[in-house]
């Protein structure tokens, strides 16, 4: 199977043609916020964004993914409207480090302003699985100062060891649930095929202030259901449910979705199951994002490749899948859309789907939009007006350097009056990528 996979950074001249929402009736376009500029300001930013409602309005947070230059940052929006943004680094990860190196997952808000995240990289664990020059990756804190202005407190939460049974190399963030829990996904490690599957975890704080945070292995993937490569968190359901997806195995070998339901005593084994196997093109092959909850429990996501599109092995899709009527049945996927490539549409979604308004669904593709090499796009997907119907896309291009994003690999994030916002991996004015907001 051969990926397309579209380069961090990009050389050349890129395209400055914008696109528009015909199906809005108004021309739309992207906002830039911030430049990433590099150096001890970081670039690449990779991962989603976390929103906060700030003093003076939305406070934007999010992570770097560069080799050379990785950081936790803040932008805030101007007390006046027209000023710029303020961005601020809040916590600068270093090559090498024991607390961790390189987040790939973006960071997660939680309880008391405080984020949460994985390293890639670092963590103090140094199996041979993952090499001790290396470490095997990490959940860290970072928790606000007392007073406006002072600085962030960062705390190791947890290094992955690269033992047996262990997860290591998480690539995607965390999401918390009852009690400040913390629940993500290692691509690496587990039980089963050598420690190559990947697991799911949970990180339970501690009972007293200060002291260590306790992490459950809860499921590793492989046999017998064959589903491994977790490359997206998980989300919650009801019930403490987890339901996320793998970019490998299954029926098909084309990646699935899965679900995890916690023990009827602590302690006990989750049992997982799996929700549907992909089957690759014309239906959809390898899913790296996560999942979003919809009406009446469908969920919604996107798979990278697969698809009706005419790239190599798919474009990639959006997909729903649908509970079953009664408990015990089968869930029905369908594809909503299959992305082409072609006229300004995009290709390669990395990122999953928001839900909007009226039921829109809101996303981005690495590639496609304005040219097959450059920039990527967002994208929404509109219900049909009767079940059964087809849903309506808009596109709207990045324009790439020097001033437009260009190739988004992180997804959409929904602030207050429904604006968007979201990251790029590059363009922006000096190439190393931006942070935009839309309006629909």
């Amino acid at each position: 199977m051969t990926n397309r996979l579209p380069a961090l950074t990009s050389g050349g001249a890129l395209c400055l043609v914008l696109l528009t929402f015909t199906s809005y009736g108004t021309s739309q376009t992207l906002t830039t916020l911030y430049s990433f500029t590099g150096g001890s300001n970081g670039e690449v930013p990779l991962g989603n964004l976390a929103f906060a409602d700030g003093a003076n309005g939305p406070v934007l947070y999010g992570a770097t993914f560069s080799g050379t230059s990785n950081v936790v940052f803040s932008l805030t929006s101007p007390a006046s409207p027209g000023e710029s943004w303020t961005y601020a680094v809040l916590d600068t990860f270093t090559y090498g480090s024991t607390e961790g190196f390189m987040p790939a997952g973006g960071v997660a808000l939680g309880s008391g302003g405080a984020l949460y995240g994985t390293t890639k990289f670092g963590g103090g664990g140094g199996g041979t699985a993952c090499g001790p020059e290396y470490g095997c990756g990490s959940v860290f804190s970072l928790t606000p100062p007392a007073s406006p202005g002072g600085a962030w407190t960062q705390a190791l939460l947890y290094g992955f060891s690269g033992d047996p049974g262990d997860g290591y190399f998480p690539v995607a963030g965390v999401v918390a649930g009852d009690g400040g829990v913390l629940y993500g996904t290692t691509s690496l490690g587990g039980t089963r095929c050598s420690g190559d599957c990947g697991t799911v975890f949970s990180l339970t704080p501690p009972t007293s202030p200060g002291g260590a945070w306790s992490e459950t292995l809860l499921h590793s993937f492989g046999p017998p259901s064959q589903a491994y490569g977790p490359m997206a968190g998980v989300t919650i359901g009801s019930g403490g449910d987890l339901y996320g997806t793998t970019a490998y195995g299954g029926a098909r070998g084309c990646g699935t979705v899965f679900t995890l339901k916690p023990p009827a005593s602590p302690g006990g084994p989750w049992a997982e199951g799996t929700l549907y196997s992909f089957t690759c093109a014309p239906d959809g092959e390898k899913p790296v994002a996560g999942l979003e909850f919809g009406a009446g429990g469908v969920l919604y996501g996107t798979t990278n490749l697969g698809g009706t599109g005419d790239c190599p092995s798919g474009c990639g899709t959006v997909f729903a899948l649908t509970p079953p009527a009664s408990p015990g049945g089968a869930w029905t996927e369908t594809v909503l859309h299959s992305f082409t490539d072609n006229n300004g549409d995009g290709a390669y979604p990395w990122a999953g789907v928001v839900i909007g308004g009226g039921g829109v669904l809101y996303g981005t593709t690495a590639e496609g939009g304005n040219s097959p090499t450059c920039c990527g796009s967002v994208f929404s997907l509109t219900p049909p007006a009767s079940p059964g119907g087809a849903w309506t896309e808009a596109v709207l291009g990045f324009g790439g350097s020097p001033n437009g994003g260009a190739s988004p690999r992180g997804g959409l994030v929904i602030g207050s009056e429904g604006v968007l916002y979201g990251t790029t991996t590059a363009g922006g004015n000096r190439n190393n990528g931006a942070i935009f907001a839309w309006k629909p």
